[in-house]
C-alpha cells in the first residue's frame, strides 16, 4: 500500500510540474509575439505598450538580462496586500493580454535590486512607475512567514507574517 502511495505522490508532481512548464512556455510564445521597444535609457529593458501610448500603467517590461516580463507599474494593485491576497491578486491579473502573472520569488525580486543606488534602488535609467518600498516576494519562510524584499533602499531582504501588507509587483515567465 505504501509503494502505491509513493507512486502516486511521484505521478502527481509529475503531472504538476508538466503543467507548469507548459504554462510557461506559452507564457513565453505569447511575449515573444508581442512588439517590443528597446528602451534607450537602459538597454536592459525593452518596453511592450498593449494601444495605449499615453497610458504607461498598463505597459510591461522585459528584462533582457533575467527573461522575465514585470509589469511597469510597479504599484498596480494600488494598495498594499497580504501575502495570499498577492498571490490570489497576481494569478487573477490579464496584463497586456497576458495571463499565468505570478508573485516573483525573492531572487527574482533581488535581480531589480542595485544597492548602489537609491530611492529606488533600481538600475540607472529603469523604465519602472510607482516603484514602492517593500514588495512581498513568493518565498515562504516557515509556514506562515514570507520573504519580503525592500526595492526602495535596496539593503535590507526579511521575512514577516502573511497576514502583513506590503505591495505587490507582477512577473511573467521563468
Amino acid at each position: 500500500m505504501e509503494e502505491k502511495r509513493k507512486i502516486a505522490a511521484i505521478l502527481t508532481l509529475t503531472v504538476a510540474l508538466c503543467l507548469v512548464l507548459v504554462s510557461l512556455a506559452h507564457a513565453e510564445e505569447k511575449a515573444t509575439s508581442l512588439n517590443w521597444v528597446e528602451h534607450k535609457p537602459n538597454p536592459r529593458f525593452t518596453i511592450y505598450d498593449p494601444g495605449t501610448p499615453k497610458e504607461k500603467g498598463d505597459d510591461l517590461v522585459l528584462d533582457n538580462k533575467t527573461g522575465l516580463i514585470w509589469a511597469r507599474n510597479a504599484h498596480l494593485a494600488g494598495k498594499t496586500l497580504t501575502w495570499e491576497d498577492a498571490i490570489n491578486y497576481c494569478q487573477d491579473l490579464a496584463l497586456g493580454n497576458l495571463k499565468e502573472w505570478r508573485l516573483p520569488s525573492k531572487e527574482e525580486l533581488l535581480s531589480m535590486v542595485d544597492p548602489s543606488k537609491g530611492a529606488p534602488a533600481l538600475p540607472n535609467g529603469h523604465p519602472f512607475i510607482n516603484v514602492k518600498f517593500t514588495y512581498w516576494s513568493s518565498t515562504e519562510f516557515e509556514t506562515n512567514w514570507a520573504w519580503n524584499v525592500h526595492v526602495f533602499t535596496g539593503h535590507r531582504c526579511h521575512w514577516e507574517p502573511k497576514i502583513v501588507g506590503f505591495d505587490v509587483w507582477p512577473v511573467l515567465g521563468r
